[in-house]
């Protein structure tokens, strides 16, 4: 092998050893970037001439100092780089397999280059253990999605599990090559090395032919080559039928004819079953929870009529016979009309559940502390009549429905009152603050917008942890009726309202302290127009 003879002086090499190494190595002219580099410092001792176009170091370079092929790399591949050299000593097939560093040239320009090493099988006084490093650069557009041969190959498995082939046409000769899986996919036996267009397009479904030829023949060959992504079912070779996903490219020479036609085909037949599958299990929920409301609301309505004939002759009843109702008379006709009431209770809130979950009340700026007074306003009799104190901070201005609002602090504060403890005045505290990025990112929320934290804290008997979700649901009550009256559906009420407004609402028990009820709310509903 012919080299400039100034390198060799400058190196001082043993010519007969590195001439006796190269004859037992792949040749300096290989079709890739080599370099011999030595164990113990990892200087580069000889590079070719792909290795000086690529990186930009000559051989003129490497004299004296030198280079280092550690100088190449970022310090964390340093140990990668260790390894695979370990590697090759102990396992011959580690030769034939690759690692993917990125590599810095001589100008600073970092890319990145599959990496196969070799040792050359002598040593020398002088030199030491020597390696011989072959690198491809990459061309591909892939970003490099790979680290290694082992992780390719990883890579393949998983898609050669999920039914995933490639095809290529060559469009001049109309030859078709399939890899093995697309053979998987249409299930054919005998699989043919090459077949012609005719063939593969005879497995498309009829309904999707005339389509999918558009496609490629319109869009794609005589449109300029534009990538061909579609979605189409085929007909197997035994009779079934699959969806698959087609990702296609037109690839053309240097005078813009195309010349190959070349892609990918994974079946997604069972992603689209599954998809199917639960969109028609939520278009049935939805339509199932559509006629509950509706029912819930005819029923409620339907009701009024009845009860109020109940409450009307019950109260003529216990005007007009009082004197003669008395004893157990007089108590049956005093719980009929209390549970009247209840019943009555119960159907308005029903029908405000239902009000809710149907209503279409516009979003308008509303400032929160203006709510708020309003709400003390309403239930001033009740806050007089237990000793109520209620402690707030400034409450933010955003963008809501007043009356759902208006209701959401009602039905919290109210519950607030009721469940206080025996011989102690409840104490209600108000704090707002805007969540952070952090939390944000806890609740899972879009992080371009803003969002305001609303807690409201009570001294009250609270409850136990394990029902805090099981509040929130319709009808569900922790304490008799006797003891705290009311319908249970108070707090599923404001589960729909923060629900309408793209918000959260939970409630903890605060040990020795009482309950907490958090909200969560978007100072925006822009994004979420009803």
């Amino acid at each position: 092998m012919d080299f400039d003879a100034p390198v060799r002086n400058n190196y001082k090499l043993n010519e007969s050893l590195l001439d006796d190494a190269f004859l037992k190595c792949t040749s300096m002219s290989s079709p890739g970037l080599v370099a011999i580099v030595r164990l113990h410092d990892y200087k580069v001792l000889l590079v070719n001439k792909q290795f000086e176009h690529y990186l930009g170091y000559t051989n003129a370079d490497l004299h004296g100092n030198g280079i280092q092929f550690t100088d190449l790399l970022e310090s964390y591949q340093h140990d990668r780089l260790k390894n695979q050299l370990n590697n090759i000593n102990e396992n011959i097939e580690a030769r034939s397999h690759y690692l993917i560093y990125p590599i810095k040239s001589k100008t600073g320009v970092i890319s990145f280059y599959y990496l196969y090493a070799s040792p050359i099988e002598e040593n020398n006084d002088t030199f030491g253990k020597l390696y011989y490093l072959l690198l491809h650069p990459d061309l591909s557009k892939w970003g490099m999605p790979f680290t290694s041969s082992d992780s390719k190959e990883l890579f393949l498995e998983q898609f050669d599990n999920e039914d995933f082939g490639t095809f290529e046409r060559i469009i001049d000769v109309d030859k078709v090559f399939l890899s093995e899986g697309l053979f998987r996919i249409f299930e054919i036996d005998e699989p043919l090395h090459v077949v012609d267009t005719h063939y593969a397009m005879s497995f498309i479904h009829p309904n999707d032919k005339a389509r999918i030829i558009k496609e490629i023949t319109k869009n794609a060959l005589e449109n300029g080559g534009e990538d061909v992504n579609v979605e189409l079912k085929i007909v197997t070779a035994k009779k079934q039928v699959k969806i698959i996903h087609c990702l296609a490219r037109i690839i053309k020479n240097p005078d813009g004819k195309p010349i190959l036609f070349t892609g990918s085909i994974r079946d997604i037949t069972v992603h689209r079953s599954i998809e199917e599958d639960l969109k028609n299990k939520v278009e049935e929920l939805n339509h199932s929870n559509k006629e509950l409301e509706e029912f819930a609301f005819v029923a409620s309505h339907d009701l009024q009529e009845p009860l109020r004939k109940i409450t009307t002759f019950s109260g003529r009843l216990s005007e007009k016979y009082k004197d003669v109702l008395t004893g157990d008379g007089a108590m049956y006709l005093s719980r009929m009309t209390a549970s009247a009431e209840n019943m009555r209770i119960l159907i308005n809130d029903l029908l405000e559940f239902s009000r809710i979950s149907k209503t279409t009340q516009p979003y308008e700026p509303v400032k929160l502390d203006i709510i708020l007074q309003h709400v003390l306003t309403d239930l001033e009799l009740i806050i007089e009549e237990t000793g109520t104190v209620i402690l707030t901070q400034p409450l933010p201005a955003l963008e809501a429905a007043a009356s759902e609002m208006k209701q959401l602090f009602t039905n919290i504060i109210n519950n607030a009152i009721k469940f206080h403890k025996e011989n102690i005045a409840p104490k209600i505290i108000i704090e707002t603050n805007v969540l952070s990025e952090n939390e944000k990112l806890q609740y899972e929320l879009k992080q371009n917008e803003t969002y305001y934290k609303v807690q409201i804290t009570d001294n009250g008997i609270g409850f136990e942890n394990e029902y805090a979700m099981r509040i929130f649901q319709v009808f569900q009550r922790l304490h008799g009726k006797s003891e705290y009256p009311g319908s249970g559906i108070g707090l599923a009420i404001c589960k729909k309202i923060m629900e309408h407004h793209h918000g959260i609402i939970y409630a903890e028990n605060i040990p020795d302290t009482g309950a907490r009820f958090t909200f969560i709310i978007p100072q925006s509903q822009q994004m979420n127009k009803r």
